[in-house]
């Protein structure tokens, strides 16, 4: 057993997105999604093969999906995405990092 804690070893370094993986079963993926004002290009989207449920532990981000709703995530919320729902991150705080855990299924 290999315990670990969320919240330790943030990256110093966020130039860009850190994704990391903490669980990968090949059926099952859990990770660790590290942001500080970042976002999702323009004209890109997001569109998974598999249903992911992401939750946003510490700061904030916006999530736009294609057909037009916004969704605010704060500490705590959480969110189920099917798989092949369009969307993107049009915002992350740029104050303090954005520690997402995501499980893609």
């Amino acid at each position: 057993m290999d315990k670990q804690n969320i919240f330790a070893s943030l990256p110093d370094d966020l130039t860009l997105e850190v994704f990391e993986p903490l669980v990968d079963t090949g059926a099952v993926l859990i990770e660790r999604i590290v942001s500080r004002a970042h976002r999702t290009p323009e004209g890109q989207w997001y569109d998974q093969d598999r249903n992911e449920w992401v939750m946003v532990l510490k700061g904030e981000a916006r999530l736009v999906f294609e057909e037009g709703e916004v969704v605010h995530l704060k500490g705590g919320d959480h969110l189920n995405i099917p798989a092949h729902c369009r969307h993107r991150v049009s915002w992350t705080s740029e104050h303090e990092e954005t520690l997402w855990l995501a499980v893609h299924y």
